[in-house]
């Protein structure tokens, strides 16, 4: 089974190369999209091959924002001329099975689609699904978590309109981003229902097409909507691909395939949690790693999978 891996990068060249190495069987392909913000030349020097392609239109990412929708979705049109699975990756990411039990596995999954997938009310407590819902995500620069969810300023109660004019007055709301919140309505989700979860997915042939279908016929209602939501990347391909399994009941979900460090500072392994890392169930990635701050758990990662082949 041809397996195409869609990565989401913006640091760490040899460590991405090492990745794909370790994932490069031959039956492989590797769609890369690097952050806007990052220099391309010290992956390209080490990341070659007919397998390997860098996205060409490359977005600012900015953690929490639409445009991390936006470059998957750039991947995903990168590679819609593919056949087989469909894996999106960031690039941290490690595999922590073999390259023989990752195609055993997902050879016997095949009409299986793997994401992490629950109603959004259930997810987060009620002020976060309340910002993501009815307010406004607004950017106050680039920088991660420097942001804030605002109602719409016509449409809201006179605490939220203080709140507001406060953020305006101190400087943290610029004034170009308050009259755009003076003139928007309220928000209209394009769901009855809304879904979230990790980022991460992998999808079948067939759905991954049909949800590149549905976000090409749907594009200005899901990007009006979306690029206002906080971490839409946790909403967006989820409220979609629930929309299309209310049509069709053969689409068949499981749990995902990636483990995810959430007990961790900074979400990143360590060379102690080797343990937790390979006892997990079902699971053929991990994230997030980082070789600026512990290779050596990816040593220890790369000698088990030899000793098991």
């Amino acid at each position: 089974m041809q397996k195409n891996y869609l990565i989401l990068a913006h640091k760490n060249p040899l460590q991405l190369s090492r990745m794909i190495e370790r994932l490069d069987d031959g039956a492989s392909k590797f769609f890369i999209h690097l952050d806007a913000k990052t220099p391309i030349e010290p992956f390209a020097a080490c990341l070659e091959g007919a397998h390997i392609r860098f996205i060409d239109k490359r977005e600012r990412c900015v953690w929490g924002d639409f445009s991390i929708v936006q470059a998957t979705i750039r991947l995903m049109e990168a590679a819609s001329k593919e056949q087989g699975i469909f894996i999106l990756m960031s690039g941290q990411d490690y595999p922590i099975q073999s390259q023989g039990y990752i195609n055993d596995f997902l050879e016997r999954n095949k009409e299986f689609d793997f994401i992490e997938i629950e109603p959004l009310e259930e997810k987060w407590k009620p002020k976060m699904v309340k910002d993501k819902l009815e307010h406004y995500h607004i950017l106050h620069s680039e920088e991660r978590g420097n942001s804030n969810c605002y109602a719409p300023f016509r449409h809201c109660s006179v605490f939220q309109k203080l709140r507001t004019l406060t953020h305006l007055l101190k400087g943290r709301l610029s004034v170009k981003n308050f009259k755009l919140l003076c003139s928007l309505p309220k928000r209209v989700a394009p769901f009855e229902r809304q879904y979230a979860g990790s980022q991460f997915w992998a999808f079948s042939e067939r759905t991954f097409y049909a949800v590149l279908h549905y976000i090409r016929e749907h594009k200005a209602a899901l990007e009006g909507y979306y690029k206002y939501t906080s971490s839409p990347d946790e909403i967006y391909f989820h409220s979609v691909l629930m929309d299309l399994v209310a049509k069709d009941s053969t689409i068949k979900l499981k749990d995902p395939i990636t483990y995810v460090n959430y007990f961790r500072k900074n979400n990143v392994f360590i060379t102690e949690d080797f343990d937790k890392i390979t006892s997990a169930k079902g699971k053929l990635f991990a994230r997030k790693f980082d070789t600026d701050i512990d290779i050596e758990i990816l040593n220890k990662l790369d000698s088990n999978q030899e000793n098991e082949s």
